[in-house]
């Protein structure tokens, strides 16, 4: 049998094109300063930036269609998204750091809230919930040389309130540069109630007429 064709995925949502704009300003700002710090950086391509509400890990090419209706039922009737992009951090640690990150606030913790119902919708196909909390962030760098606090008197990301753009679900091909990201589905943010119904009920139907026609071994690796 062949074996079944794998991607290694997960689901974030984008910004609009003038909010990564003003981002990549900002990692502009910060090259120098992380130069006097000693530190080596692989700086995020603006194309790249975005929020990831879940890591899918390697995934069987045949679920997609399965997860693409499910985050369509995610954003049925949802409104805008507005969000606050601010502060600059650091994963582990400021002091420590391995990940330079920018911050996303959304009133009313509603990045949050879609964050969870992602998380239940994708954990009813099988997917393990996430171990550690979510925290809202665009990752702008990777430090792969070096130490130093890259956030103490950092400049504020330039960005005031915007909307989220869509949700989309990645495949992501890893390199020795960079990521490389292509989208598997994308969906604009929001949708109308009506139109998202009626999208996620014919994704339903195609998913469930591609699991009569696949394998045993295929239904058990979607899990």
């Amino acid at each position: 049998m062949k074996p079944l064709e794998r991607v290694r995925a997960f689901v974030a949502v984008n910004l609009p094109a003038e909010a990564v704009t003003r981002v990549a300003e900002l990692q502009r700002q910060l090259k120098p300063k992380a130069a006097g710090l000693g530190l080596r950086l692989g700086w995020i391509s603006p194309a790249n930036l975005h929020v990831t509400l879940k890591f899918l890990g390697e995934i069987p090419r045949e679920v997609v269609p399965a997860i693409s209706a499910a985050l369509e039922r995610c954003v049925a009737g949802i409104e805008p998204l507005p969000v606050t992009v601010q502060g600059v951090g650091a994963f582990p640690s400021p002091a420590r750091p391995r990940v330079i990150w920018v911050g996303v606030q959304s009133p009313g913790g509603a990045l949050e809230k879609l964050a969870a119902r992602v998380e239940h919708a994708l954990g009813e196909l099988g997917f393990s919930p996430e171990a550690r909390p979510f925290h809202a962030h665009l990752t702008i760098g990777r430090v792969r040389e070096g130490g130093g606090d890259l956030t103490a008197g950092a400049p504020e990301a330039p960005v005031d309130q915007c909307a989220l753009s869509e949700l989309v679900l990645y495949q992501s091909v890893l390199s020795s540069r960079d990521a490389e990201y292509t989208p598997l589905f994308r969906l604009p943010l929001p949708q109308p109630p009506r139109a998202a119904r009626e999208r996620a009920e014919r994704r339903a139907e195609e998913s469930s007429r591609d699991g009569e026609e696949g394998s045993e071994d295929a239904r058990d690796d979607d899990t």
